[in-house]
Parts: structure tokens; sequence; C-alpha cells
């Protein structure tokens, strides 16, 4: 096992149960050793309760609506249902936005109020700063960098953890600051019963049903409760309108989340299930918990490419996304290494192990290789119509390159490639805006000198981006082939491109001389 997978291991395999043993066993001690520390401090009677009351509102319903949005997110990402991980992204905004207004709130009252900085201690602030970062990170991807979806993600792997059987390379392609969350929301759980939120631990089972309080306040001896109908309600609080106005929305986003059935199924996704559900390797031995095919590519790729594959998943629109999610339905693939332009299988297994730099879509060469080969096959049923792919591009060996070789490059990048790509391979030639893909979109040609290269920076693959070209769709190209051209010729253009265009080497390959 690599550094890598060790690591990953350690804080999505070891970690996550380290937390929840600390969550659930630590509370038990210390009921049994030391009751009376199941409590908290008080700060009710320092100037700033009306404050304090409105602060405790958006804090404690914020949390509650965001828990039962995240319960529905799980639920949904690990059934496919789309419907409920929508309601989790709304529930678990409002929510954490609430919950984060509390906070801070709280947390101003406790450094500016003397009486209150007085009696404070560390957990003090640490609690509030831990739920600031947790929410905070979980916020800023939620609306501004807009990756959705990562429920589909996440459920499958929280699922392993409950079955005891983790499989932490399922979260190797989550989003950097959905595992800053994830990671920060254990470490919580961890810290979670040393702190004085250990008396949510204390709550009654009956509490929800408890006779209301009737209280004195300054303008009214008692206070007065208030008709709608036939129904009379009777205030908690003189901020009892809270109350009801908060607990009315979860209502509603509950009924959203759990009444409302997920999308069905086109027969296409049930034929693509269908046939992952079936063992294609009769008596071969592998782990009945390891996730595959369909479900795999759920757990992995719906969130951009959706459930159906075309290209419609909830994070399609991320604006940190330089191109849109393939729809995997029509087959419009561009790195290949075939004649025909149709992505071979290899083609595709190359796609998911290094992702594609520079374009929002990472690699999962974590999984291992019976799982790329169900995810292949996953996308190849989704490709409605499939033509053959046509034979494998032969790259020969690289010669040694040579000064006479960069200036024949030379030549010849001048007369195919200046026009599109210009003079300094910056992309800035004169074709930049009549290119086009499938759905009208331009596409500009590839900036060299800065970009990396999508299709991977290996003389291999440069020689397939050449040979090959990249296809469009119906017979029509990005970048036309130019493989009638003699192997030195192209092996030359590389030799130019590496040279004096290309911003760092390329890593040589297997088809290197040197």
């Amino acid at each position: 096992m690599n550094e890598s997978l060790t690591s990953s291991y350690l804080i999505w395999g070891v970690f996550p149960y380290v937390a929840l043993t600390l969550f659930f066993v630590v509370p038990f001690l210390r009921m049994v050793y030391r009751p009376f520390g199941m409590s908290t401090r008080a700060s009710g009677i320092f100037v700033g309760r009306d404050v304090l009351g409105l602060a405790a509102h958006l804090l404690h319903w914020g949390i509650f609506l965001a828990f039962f949005g995240h319960l529905a997110g799980l639920i949904g990402g690990l059934l496919g249902w789309g419907s409920w991980v929508g309601a989790f992204f709304w529930m678990a905004t409002l929510g954490g936005l609430a919950a984060i207004a509390g906070s801070v709130i709280a947390l101003v009252r406790r450094t500016t109020v003397p009486e209150m900085r007085a009696m404070s201690q560390p957990d003090d602030y640490i609690v509030h700063l831990f739920l600031i970062a947790i929410l905070g990170v979980a916020i800023y991807q939620a609306l501004v960098d807009r990756i959705w979806g990562v429920a589909f993600t996440a459920a499958p792997w929280f699922a392993s953890l409950w079955r005891f059987s983790p499989q932490p390379e399922l979260m190797a392609s989550a989003p950097w600051l959905s595992k800053i969350h994830i990671f920060l929301a254990f470490a919580f759980a961890a810290y979670f019963p040393f702190t004085k939120l250990i008396h949510a631990w204390t709550l009654p089972v009956n509490y929800l049903a408890r006779p209301y309080q009737v209280l004195r306040t300054a303008s009214k001896k008692f206070q007065n409760g208030w008709i709608f109908g036939c129904w009379e309600f009777k205030g908690v609080t003189d901020k009892s309108y809270m109350t009801y106005l908060a607990g009315g929305v979860i209502a509603v986003l509950l009924l959203i989340a759990f009444v409302v059935p997920g999308p069905s199924q086109t027969g296409l996704v049930e034929e693509v299930q269908a046939a992952s559900n079936a063992d294609p390797d009769a008596g071969a031995s592998k782990p009945r918990s390891t996730l595959e095919g369909y479900p795999l590519y759920v757990s992995q790729c719906a969130r951009c490419h959706g459930l159906e594959g075309q290209g419609d998943g909830p994070g399609a629109r991320s604006p940190t996304f330089t191109a849109l999610p393939r729809d995997l339905t029509t087959g419009h693939f561009r790195y290949i290494s075939t004649t025909n332009g149709v992505a071979s299988d290899d083609d595709l297994r190359r796609v998911i192990v290094h992702g594609l730099p520079g374009t929002g879509m990472p690699g999962f060469g974590v999984l291992s290789d019976q799982q790329l080969s169900s995810l292949v096959a996953t996308v190849n049923r989704l490709w409605e119509a499939r033509p053959e792919p046509g034979e494998k591009v032969v790259v020969p060996p690289r010669p040694k390159p040579t000064g006479e070789m960069v200036a024949e490059g030379e030549t010849l990048y001048a007369n195919l490639c200046v026009v599109c790509h210009g003079e300094r391979g910056a992309g800035d030639g004169v074709l930049t805006s009549l290119r086009t893909d499938a759905a009208g979109r331009v596409v500009k040609p590839h900036d060299l000198t800065r970009d990396p290269l999508k299709g991977g920076a290996t003389e291999r693959q440069l020689y397939y981006r050449i040979a090959a070209g990249i296809p469009r769709a119906d017979g029509e190209w990005l970048m036309p082939s130019y493989g009638n051209l003699k192997p030195e010729k192209i092996w030359a253009l590389i030799s130019y491109l590496e040279a004096s265009v290309l911003p760092r080497g390329l890593v040589a390959d297997a088809t290197s001389a040197r």
C-alpha cells in the first residue's frame, strides 16, 4: 500500500471510528463517574439576554435543520434519489446559515460582555470556532463554488463505515472542501463529549411534550397566548414567534425531503443497473461489500454527469469547472487513441484513472482494477448506440531529438498548427472562435504555453493527439487528425513543442529511445 493510500485509509477508514467511539463512549463514562459534570454554564443572567435568545434560536434550529438535511442527503445519495439530495442542499444551506449566524452572535456576546469573558473557558470559544469553520466551509462550497451533489459520493462511504467495511477510496474523488468539512465534523464529534455540549446527552425523551413555561417579563405580569382559529398557542418566551416560524419551515422542508418521491429511472438506467448487478465473473472471489458498477458510478460520477449520464448532475454548473461534464450517452469523447475517433475501453479507463487536468474532472486511480473495469462497462452501457472503435494508433519508439528535428518540427508547426494555436502556442490563432462542440458551444484552441495538457502530459498521449486528432461528433473534428504524417515528422513536431512551446518537458514513457 503506497503512502497516499495509507494516509487515505487512516483519514477515511480509521479516524471516523476513533471519533465516533469517543462521541458515544465518553458521555457514558462521564455519566457514570462524573454525573454532576453533565451540565452547561448558564449565561442568561448577564447583559444581552435578548441577543442570547436570538442566538439560541438560530443556533439550535439551524443545527436541527442541517442535521435532518444531511440525513436526507445520506439516504438520497445512497439510493440515488435526486430530489432528496436536492432537499439536502436547501435544508443544510438554510440550517447552516442560521447556525452560523447564531454562533457568531453568541461568540460576539461572549467576547464583548465583561461578565461573560470572566466566566468563559477555552472550550466556550473552541466550540463556536469549530461550528463556524465546519459550517462556513460547507456554505462556501454550496453558494460560491456551487459544488453540489457530493452526497452521492459521501453516502456510500458513510454507509461502508456502518457496515464495518470501510471503503476510503470512495472519498478520493470528493472535492477538497467536502473533505475538509467532513474531517472537521468528525474531529468535532471527537471533541464534543469533552465540552459543555455534553449536556445534550441528558435531553429527556419527553422534552418536546413538556408543559410550556409561563414567564414574567418587564412589561407583562404573565405572557399572553394568541388565538388562531380555534387553537390557542402559548408562548415559551417573548421570542416565541421564532419557534413557530422555524418549526413551520422545518416541517415544510421535511415534507419535501421525505414525501416527494425521487425521480423515476428511465429504462436505460434500469438496464444499466441490472447489468451492473449481474456478476460477469461468476465464481470469482471478491469482497461482496466493494462498490462496483452502476452504484459505483452513482457514488463517483453522478454529481457531475448525472444519474443517467447526460452531463446534468447537480454539480455540473460549478464555476470552478473550465469545461462542462461530458454527456456520456452521446459518446463524444475527445481524448482517443483510435483511427476512427471512437474511444476505446483503454481510452475511457485512462481518463477515469488520470482525470482531465484543469477541467474539474478528477482522477480515480485509487480504485481497484475491478472497480475501474466496472466503471468502464457502466459508461459503455450508458453510451447509446456505441460504434465499434477503430484500430489503435501505433506509436513507434521516439528517436533521440536533434537540432534538425526541432527545426523541422517548427516548420510543421507553422504549416499545420499556427492557424489555431497561434505563433507562440497561446491558443490565439485566427480560428479561435470557429470551432464548436456538438452542443454549439465555442471551443477555443488549447493554450499550450500555460494550460495543462488535458489528455495527458506524456509523449505517447501527445503523439495520439496529433495522429488521432480530437473528434467532436458526427464525423466532425475539433482538431484534425494528422495520421497521414510519417512517424518521424510527428516526433519532430513533438520535439519542437517540447523545446519551444510547452512550459515543462514531457514525461518520457516507454516509447522513448533515450
